[in-house]
């Protein structure tokens, strides 16, 4: 081989040598560096694990006195628990509210729509073994040893009581005294009842007092009879004006002369008695020219009272009132006077259907009710009834096929 050739391939074998010592020496090197940087991490990590355990071992050591402390709470919740056991009364049950009895009816009550509510307040029962804040139990003595019995000792006879004077009836609560007209009384009277925030109008809270006081039934047709003799726009609600008007022509100025006015017409109208004549000589309580026009023609004077109360139970936009606005009304004013019409209140109740009542079925209710007996022998299919009273007469008369049958 030439010399110049062995020397090109010697240098090479040379460079070859060098570059792989290179390469080795680099692969220490890092090696190395990678050893130095997981030194610190399993450092840390040593050190991570000594925090954990001694966190463990502070736990460990903490543990008993918060058991302690947990016990001390508990008992002094028990004992806490237990005075208030010893000093407080037992409850076993929850207090109960119910109606009061006898109120319950299948059509709303007069009085509910004057936003009473005198024959629903709700009363609570409570428990039997609850304590009364009133009364207490009588403590109970120890029993006595048992001793011989004592021969009985003659003691003188008592001698009989004296009758007592027979106890005078309690009077009922009276309203004013009767005393004439004067418009600055009744202007006074109607100051007393009139509503605070406008003194010009006599509303529900006051109609409501007003009536009580002057023995006016709320439950009956006597509201709808006072409001119908001072010509009011609303129900339970009197202006001045209609105030002012109406007291002017019945020349009333006390609760005394108002109750007497209204319970001369109820008599009248609702019940068909005249009322009684007063003594002769002696005043009437009120002005009776409207009294004795309508005891002229009891029939025609209903029939306007009927016809009015429509119109102060309807909403000034409507044409109709409310099923539970008629029903309540048909009971104070037709109900008496009609046995038939408790069945059609019964009907009614029963389908509860029907939503409104309109000026036609209103009117015819009132026909229905002086022509038709309750045997229906009256009834005429073909007279043109609402279709409220003929299906009335198609359930009444299934009812009373399936009395025949049971017999």
């Amino acid at each position: 081989m030439p010399p110049k050739r062995k020397r090109a391939e010697d240098d090479t074998v040379a460079a070859a040598t060098s570059s792989t010592r290179a390469t080795r020496s680099s692969a220490r090197q890092s090696t190395g560096s990678t050893k130095d940087d997981s030194a610190p991490k399993s450092t840390s990590t040593k050190k991570s694990s000594s925090t954990k355990e001694a966190s463990k071992a502070t736990t460990k050591s903490e543990a008993p006195a918060a058991k302690k402390a947990k016990t001390t709470a508990k008992a002094s919740t028990s004992t806490t628990k237990g005075t208030a056991k010893k000093t407080a009364p037992k409850k076993s049950a929850k207090a109960i509210e119910f109606s009061a009895p006898g109120t319950a009816s299948p059509h709303m009550r007069l009085s509910s729509l004057f936003c009473f509510s005198s024959h629903n307040v709700k009363k609570t029962i409570r428990s039997d073994d609850e304590p009364s804040a009133s009364k207490s139990l009588p403590l109970i003595p120890d029993p006595l040893p048992s001793t011989p019995p004592l021969e009985p000792v003659a003691q003188p006879k008592p001698k009989a009581p004296a009758p007592a004077a027979a106890a005078a009836p309690a009077k009922q609560a009276s309203v004013s005294k009767l005393e004439p007209y004067s418009p600055d009384r009744a202007a006074a009277l109607f100051k007393k009842y009139a509503d605070e925030d406008d003194p010009n109008v006599i509303g529900p809270e006051g109609f409501s007092n007003m009536c009580t006081e002057a023995q006016i039934a709320l439950d009956g047709a006597g509201p709808l009879i006072l409001a119908w003799q001072l010509n009011a726009k609303e129900m339970a609600k009197f202006t001045k004006d209609e105030w002012n008007t109406g007291t002017q022509s019945l020349k009333i100025s006390s609760l005394s002369g108002l109750s007497m006015a209204v319970s001369d017409l109820e008599t009248l109208l609702i019940q068909g008695k005249p009322a009684a004549k007063g003594s002769a000589g002696k005043k009437d309580p009120y002005d009776k020219f409207a009294y004795n026009k309508y005891a002229a023609d009891p029939s025609a004077a209903f029939q306007t009272l009927y016809s009015f109360c429509f119109t102060l139970a309807k909403p000034e936009q409507s044409r109709n009132i409310d099923m539970e606005t008629s029903t309540a009304f048909w009971s104070v004013l037709l109900v008496p006077k009609y046995s038939i019409m408790s069945e059609v209140l019964e009907f009614i109740a029963e389908k509860g259907s029907y939503k409104a009542t309109n000026k036609d079925l209103w009117s015819m209710m009132l026909e229905f009710c002086r022509t038709v007996q309750p045997s229906l022998q009256d009834y005429e299919a073909d007279g043109a009834w609402p279709t409220l009273l003929d299906d009335f007469v198609a359930w009444k008369k299934a009812k009373m096929g399936n009395g025949a049958s049971a017999e």
